[in-house]
């Protein structure tokens, strides 16, 4: 479980054109969002830790997070306070603020800006295998048809992604369903 604690309000020097975010996944949840991570309207990605909640709503430290670092993070191979810390590129740390059913990142924030308060606890490793059997998992079902030819891509795309292997069917004729 992350820690947290109510610090006042962050103030920083640059201030962003508040973008909107897309909630994308809840990877922890205890009582409300803990974690999460996000997308923006060019797709980049953020990582975000809640450490205040207030009247209004709830903040969270949002971190710009590339694909792979993010996979990294969910297979419990970064330290969370880490990709705080350390983030790949400059200028990537922000105040993220959930109003109801928005999300948006506010503040731009230095290094310098974060506080002991809001970072997540030291040495806390994602581990999906401790979710709650409770959490609902939601999930979509989708019906591809790919030409025969393109089998042998879809396949590595499928294991690049993740997904299991029963992922991809049978060839039926010369179309790959499934």
């Amino acid at each position: 479980m992350v820690a947290h604690a109510t610090v006042p309000n962050v103030k920083s020097q640059y201030v962003t054109d508040m973008r909107p975010l897309t909630l994308t996944d809840t990877l922890e949840y205890y009582d409300v969002p803990q974690i999460i991570s996000a997308t923006d309207a060019t797709g980049t990605r953020y990582l975000c830790t809640l450490y205040e909640q207030t009247a209004n709503g709830y903040h969270y430290l949002g971190v710009q997070i590339s694909e792979p670092r993010l996979m990294a993070f969910i297979g419990g191979q970064l330290d969370l306070r880490e990709a705080y810390i350390y983030p790949e590129v400059d200028n990537a740390l922000y105040l993220v603020e959930a109003k109801g059913d928005t999300l948006t990142a506010t503040t731009l924030l230095r290094p310098s800006d974060l506080t002991e308060e809001m970072l997540p606890e030291i040495d806390y490793y994602y581990d999906a295998a401790d979710l709650n059997d409770e959490t609902e998992h939601i999930t979509d079902t989708y019906r591809l048809e790919v030409p025969a030819r393109d089998r042998i891509t879809f396949s590595t795309l499928i294991a690049r992604m993740g997904w299991p292997a029963f992922s991809l069917r049978k060839t039926i004729g010369k179309v790959a369903a499934l």
